[in-house]
């Protein structure tokens, strides 16, 4: 954790100034997300104290290393709005077992730590590599990927792909979080 960074210390020492100023520059964008996704204003705004309770607890206990507060707080949003949608899709089942919330938080700090893992991986790829999974990421068509790299064939992409794949698992393999964090 960054204690010399005044944005951080005041969050965690509750100044107002700095929770209102959180809430004037992080909150909208995770609004957008939430409403844009069939959530509410409602919503957005569990979502967000949610999120702000777990960061907090983790600036305390941990030793977390945070580039960019309002993204990383954004992060912990979109990845609680996930977990939220996948819950209401089970939850509407009949007979639904009732989870214990803690072990819930558990799972998700688990889980958030995974995708720290997996971000601190992919940025240590070369930047053709960063591309070509974002483009295969988001589905685009083999034959795009071809023009954009001007590459000979899409079997060649496809290749490039599957190399770009590997490297990135043997990087988080090699990583000794990999063990404690593997699910």
């Amino acid at each position: 954790m960054n204690k010399t960074d005044p944005f951080i210390v005041g969050f965690l020492n509750g100044e107002p100034d700095t929770f209102n100023k959180i809430y004037t520059e992080s909150f909208p964008a995770v609004q957008r997300y939430i409403v844009n996704r069939s959530g509410s204003k409602q919503a957005a705004e569990d979502i967000f104290q949610n999120a702000l309770v777990t960061l907090f607890v983790k600036l305390k206990n941990d030793e977390l290393q945070i580039k960019s507060f309002n993204s990383y707080l954004f992060t912990i949003c979109k990845n609680l709005w996930r977990r939220e949608c996948s819950q209401n899709r089970v939850t509407n089942l009949p007979n639904t077992p009732l989870i214990d919330e803690s072990v819930d938080l558990a799972k998700f700090s688990i889980e958030q730590k995974q995708w720290e893992l997996y971000q601190e991986k992919f940025k240590e790829l070369s930047e053709n590599c960063r591309k070509l999974l974002t483009m295969s990421l988001k589905k685009i068509a083999y034959k795009d990927i071809v023009t954009f790299f001007n590459y000979a064939s899409e079997t060649v992409a496809r290749q490039r792909v599957f190399k770009c794949k590997s490297r990135l698992t043997k990087l988080i393999k090699k990583d000794s979080r990999y063990l404690r964090l593997k699910p």
